[in-house]
This record gives C-alpha cells, structure tokens and sequence, in this order.
C-alpha cells in the first residue's frame, strides 16, 4: 500500500498506552502501510511500555513502523503542529490521519484506501455520520482478548461485547491524498490542542474543491479519561471555537488569502512539497 498512519500521540492514561498499544498490533496485522508514530512528552513512554509488547507478538519491530519523539515547548499537546511534521515526514501517495483510540472495519480501511489510490477522491472519512459511533468500554480483560488474536475482520467482534452508540461526524481519522493535503494548507496550527480542528479541516477539504467521500459504516472508539487535551476543558477551547466561527464564513478565495499568509505554511510549504 502507498500509505502512511500518521499518529501524534502523549500517553497521559493507562487506558491511553493500551490503546495505542492496540491501534498499533491492528494496523501492523491487517496492512504493508507505513506507520508513523510522533510522541511529544518529557519520557519516551511509547519507547519503554509499547513497543515492547509490539516486539513480542511480532517478534520484531517491522520496518514500516516509524516512532519518533520529542520533548515538549508548550504546554498543550498541539496535535495540529504533530500531524503536519509528520505530514513532512511522510512519502506515500496517501496519507491516513489516525487517533490513537480508534478501531475501523478492515474492510472500511482498504476501501478508503483504494478511493483514493485509484483517482476516484482526494479524502474519504471511512465512518457515517450519525449514531455510527461504537464506544467501547476497553477493559484490561477485553484489550488481553482481542491482542492476543490475529486482529482481523472476524475478531473486531470482541470490542462489540461492551459498548454503547454514539455520534460520528469528522473527527478520529480521514485518508488524504497527500499532494492535496498540502496544497490545501495541511492542519491549521493555529487551533491549540483539543478543539474544532478536525471540522475546520472538513470545510477547507470542500471549500477549496477537493472531492471527498464517506463511507457508510461504523468506527470504534476505545474509551479513556479525557485530560485538558482532549475535551472542553481544554483552556484554550474558547480561542479555538471563534477561530473555527470566523474560518467557516470564509469563501475559497477567502481561504487562499488567510492560509498563504500563516506562518506555518509559508515555513514549511516547500519542506513538505520535496
């Protein structure tokens, strides 16, 4: 596949290292993409806790897993910053936005994939929008049940045994050609930590004339405590909010306009184009 994971992560939960342990064995049992793993944090937990446990069911670290770490310069995980160092990193024809919770159809993964890598899109979000959410309850039982099994197609139904329905609209994951993610101004640097990046990205996709596509299935989201990083708590929530407001009202030309003049872009445009 000319694919590559991109996963920005901070490990502030046991429940979060089980699930990027899980995220991990999934994608290297079901797919020859790239995986790259960008940790930003003063320790090297994803050194120290998970790729041990990769290296015991596989028996090696495959070569297509990338891990990379960093020690912070903020003080807020800046998921947007993350994605497009990684964005830079990557060198496959797509490239797959990927938190470190989520668990989709094999299947929804390939077709996404294929959309795309046969000219038939540019973005394709591989979950519906609506009650297509399937919040696991991801105990420690339940993590030792599914890991210990190929994580195939047959055995996601393990992670149906506990969970409740919820929403789905834009966040979690979305495959992007990558040449188009660029042009189209990568993630806007300017939203902090956790907020409405991940709708903005949605409306520049459109609005600047991508064709992006959905799939009409469900997603799985591994349940966790949510810190300032990932919920409302978040203190620069409010900041975010009028960002996105002011970002939406913005016509295609508009957008050019605001994008070539960010910071971030004009730095690393060329970077990520070589």
């Amino acid at each position: 596949m000319d694919l590559t994971f991109l996963i920005p992560t901070r490990i502030e939960s046991e429940y979060r290292l089980r699930n990027l342990t899980t995220v991990l064995g999934f994608l290297l049992s079901n797919f020859d993409a790239k995986i790259l793993v960008k940790e930003v944090d003063q320790e090297k937990i994803v050194e120290k806790y998970v790729l041990p446990v990769i290296f015991k069911k596989f028996k090696t670290i495959p070569d297509r897993l990338t891990y990379i770490h960093e020690k912070p310069t903020e003080d807020f995980f800046h998921k947007t910053r993350i994605l497009n160092d990684l964005i830079e990193e990557a060198d496959t024809e797509v490239v797959c936005n990927y938190d470190t919770d989520v668990i989709l159809p094999v299947v929804s993964i390939s077709a996404a994939y294929e959309l795309i890598f046969k000219d038939m899109s540019d973005a394709v979000y591989p979950y519906a929008v609506g009650p297509y959410q399937k919040a696991v309850n991801y105990s420690e039982e339940m993590y030792d049940e599914f890991f210990n099994t190929a994580m195939g197609q047959e055995d996601i139904s393990i992670l149906e045994k506990d969970f409740n329905k919820s929403n789905s609209t834009v966040g979690w994951c979305q495959f992007i050609r990558r040449q188009n993610y660029i042009d189209s101004y990568m993630m806007n640097e300017n939203f902090k930590a956790w907020g409405p990046e991940d709708c903005e990205l949605h409306y520049r996709l459109l609005a600047l004339g991508n064709r992006v596509d959905r799939l009409h299935d469900c997603v799985y989201h591994l349940e966790h405590p949510r810190s300032q990083d990932s919920w409302f708590s978040n203190p620069e929530w409010e900041d975010n909010t009028k960002l996105w407001n002011w970002i939406r009202t913005l016509g295609k030309q508009e957008l050019k306009n605001y994008y070539q003049e960010q910071d971030y872009v004009k730095r690393r445009i060329l970077n990520a184009s070589v």
